[in-house]
Parts: C-alpha cells; structure tokens; sequence
C-alpha cells in the first residue's frame, strides 16, 4: 500500500472513530444527530447481493460507487473466504463506500446456538472479526437475514458479545415484514418488533417489505408496515433502514408475487420509504441473483455483468434523494398526513396538521413531517400511489410568509400567496418542503 493511501485510510479510520464518539456523548431532546449511525455524513446507500468472485474487481466496484451506492452488504455465497472478504474490503475502501462483512458460518453458528447455548461458539465467531476491524472500510458484521422471534435470544448473544469486541463498529441484522406471517413466529407483527427492541436494544432496526404486486396495486399494509417502525424506532430514539424492490419475485412461500418495477415505481418506494422517516436505504436487489426455490428478474447489473437500465435508474435516483436525504437524516419524523378519501391504514393515529401545516388537500398524497433537532419543519411531498401524478394543496399559518422547495437536485424559494402553497408533484417525484 502506498503512502497516500496509507495517509487517506488513516484519516478515514479516525474520522469515523470521532464520529462514533461524538454520536453516543451528545445528549438532546432528540435523537436526530445520532440517526448517521454509519457516520457517512449522509443517507446511507446499500445493496444486496455483490458482484461474484469472476466480476470482483475495480470496474465492478467503481460502478456501484458511481451509481450512489456508499456501504455494501457482503455476499456470503460469493465473499465466503478471508482471501475475498479482503479484497472486498480493499475495493470499497478505494471508492469511499463501506463494507458489511457476511460470512455464512456466522448465520449457522447463530441457529447451533439456538439448539444449545455455546459462549465459545460465539467467540470463535466473533473473535475471528478482530482480522478486519482495522480496515477502514470495514462497517461491521452481517450476522443474519430475517430471523423469527425464536431465534432472538441466540442473536441477542452473539449482537452483545460484537458491542463488547468493537464498540465502534455495527452488526447488521434485517428483519421480515408484516406480511410475513410465517416468518415471525408469534402471535404480532408489533410483538415481533417490540421483541426485538426490548431484548436487543439495537442502534437502529431494518427490514424489507417489498410492496410491487404482480397483480396490480400494491401490498395493502405497506404504509401501515412503515407506520409501525417510524413509531417503535421514534421512541427508541433510533433510525431505521429499508429495502427497495428493483426487479419482480416469485414463487416465495406464502407470499404473493412481485412485479418488474419501472422506473417511476422504483423512484416511488424511495420516495415513500423516506417520506416515514427511513433513515437508509438498501437496493434488492443490485447484482441479479440466481433462482431456486424463488425465482427474480434481473436487476441493476445481470448476471453476466451488463448494466441493465435499472442500473441508470438508481444512478438518478440517487443522485435526486442525496440533498433531501441529508436533511431528513437529521430529522426526527413525527408521522404522515394522507389526503385520499380511502386512505391506507396507519399504526399510529392519522393527523391532519403540523406544525405551521394547518391541512393538506388536492390528489392523493402523502405528506411525511419532520422536525430538525433545533425545533424547524419541514414537509416532503409525493404521490400517494405510483403510476400517478398529484396536485397538493397545503394550507399554511399566517406567520408563513416564504418557503423553500427541494426536489431533487433543484432548491428555489418561493413567496406564499393567501396562506396556500399548491404544489404539482409528477409520477415518481417529490418535493421537500422547508419552512
């Protein structure tokens, strides 16, 4: 390694350790500081599934950078050896993007645990970490993907012991959604993610709902799904992070089938993920998966290596949410205000005004609140539903006298006539507005 590089993954090193230190000592009313817990200094970007052993190199991994992408989550099928998991971590630290390292034996370890309590087996996988925690693209560990409530005790173990080993880094574990009956194992979905909060106490929660059906529509309790966890993480005090469906899924057990998403749709998920206060956003998929027991289309990059025009898609998209994402990652969300005369259902009970919002009216729509930690609003707006366009109209109290518009990359400050800011907001599209 050269001495500039030697020089700029120092830099790296400390700066996260900084701000690891700065994040857990500042004590406020609230959390909206502590949601950048990857300490990017802007909203995470992730994926599932890596390019395979014959496409891990620079080219692969300067396209995912380019694309928007800044923390990956390692592939234990492809990434299943030191030698791989190395050169993973060398590529993303070269294009300024972090790296989860996902080793499948820790997957199995956590469900031998399960059968029969083991401290030593939890070490032995937990110690074998400390070979990476230096590297300065190393985020942490991927331990599972979507565990049941029985299986919460042996992650708890294996979760604690990681806290205690490397204090300034992160496990990741992604949990199921709501309409995931069979996976949950409990009686609730709310039981099932209140489980996890109390016996956990995690930093942050994930989980995935992917909401495109194949037979039109999509999944009646999605927003109600996002409702949920805006609530338990707001509570908490905590961020929490999402999977966006970029290709169509069949064929999983008890589920129904998924749509090919296009563009617009893709934009939309995004759109409404943060609109609830996601702090983090994670593609599933970026590298097209193989089939087995569930079959997938391709996704941002086919299983040859060719861009496909998702890939194009995301860039955009990226490109379009970095500027809102930075400013809601520093916002607590305080809930949505839905204009439609049928709207979705909710957890929390539905409201109507915020702040300087005395109503919200027009198309249907969406409008996600936030409050920043020194006490601003700010109200993004979209689309309720994608394939459709909404005109918003947004009554506003008489101490509001100009606004500033976010969308995209875009920011303009408009004068606000008779108290009323109506506002066009395309297919695919939003707009942040800050007061």
């Amino acid at each position: 390694m050269n001495r500039f590089f030697e020089i700029k993954y120092t830099l790296i090193l400390v700066g996260g350790i900084m701000c690891f230190i700065n994040s857990m000592a500042q004590i406020r009313a609230t959390n909206a500081d502590g949601y950048d817990v990857l300490c990017l200094g802007e909203l995470p970007v992730g994926l599932w599934v890596t390019p395979p052993d014959e496409f891990r190199n620079d080219k692969q991994y300067r396209r995912i950078a380019k694309s928007g992408i800044n923390f990956v989550n390692g592939f234990g099928f492809y990434e299943n050896n030191v030698e791989d998991i190395n050169s993973s971590l060398d590529l993303c630290a070269k294009y300024g993007m972090k790296y989860f390292v996902n080793r499948g034996i820790v997957h199995e370890a956590i469900l031998s645990y399960a059968e029969k309590a083991d401290k030593n087996l939890v070490n032995d996988m937990l110690n074998a970490a400390k070979r990476y925690k230096d590297h300065p693209a190393y985020a942490g560990e991927l331990l599972m993907d979507e565990p049941g409530k029985p299986l919460f005790q042996a992650v708890a173990a294996f979760t604690k012991q990681f806290e205690s080993l490397y204090p300034e880094k992160m496990w990741h574990v992604n949990l199921f959604p709501t309409y995931a009956t069979g996976g949950i194992q409990t009686h609730s979905y709310e039981d099932y993610i209140d489980s996890w909060l109390e016996l956990i106490q995690p930093r942050y929660l994930s989980y995935d709902s992917y909401p495109l059906l194949k037979s039109g529509g999509i999944v009646t309790d999605y927003f109600y799904n996002l409702d949920l966890i805006r609530k338990k993480t707001l509570d908490k005090n905590i961020p929490f992070w999402t999977f966006i469906q970029t290709l169509s899924i069949a064929r999983t057990p008890g589920v129904p089938d998924k749509r090919e998403p296009n563009e617009e749709e893709i934009r939309w998920q995004v759109w409404s993920n943060l609109a609830f206060g996601a702090k983090g956003i994670q593609y599933f998929c970026y590298w097209s998966p193989g089939n087995g027991k569930e079959t997938f289309s391709n996704a941002l990059v086919t299983q040859k290596g060719e861009k496909t025009k998702k890939y194009d898609y995301v860039k955009r998209l990226n490109s379009d949410i970095k500027k809102t994402g930075e400013i809601l990652l520093g916002c607590d969300a305080f809930g949505v205000i839905q204009t439609a005369q049928e709207p979705f259902p909710l957890y929390g009970k539905p409201i109507k005004s915020f702040g300087p919002v005395e109503s919200v009216s027009g198309d249907d729509s969406i409008a996600g609140c936030f409050i920043d930690e020194i006490g601003n609003y700010r109200v993004l707006l979209m689309a309720l539903l994608p394939g459709k366009g909404a005109t918003v109209k947004v009554s506003l109290d008489e101490n509001v006298q100009y606004v500033t518009l976010i969308e995209g990359t875009k920011e303009k400050r408009v004068k606000v006539n008779n108290q009323q800011l109506t506002q066009f907001i395309a297919d695919g599209e939003a707009v942040l507005v800050e007061f």
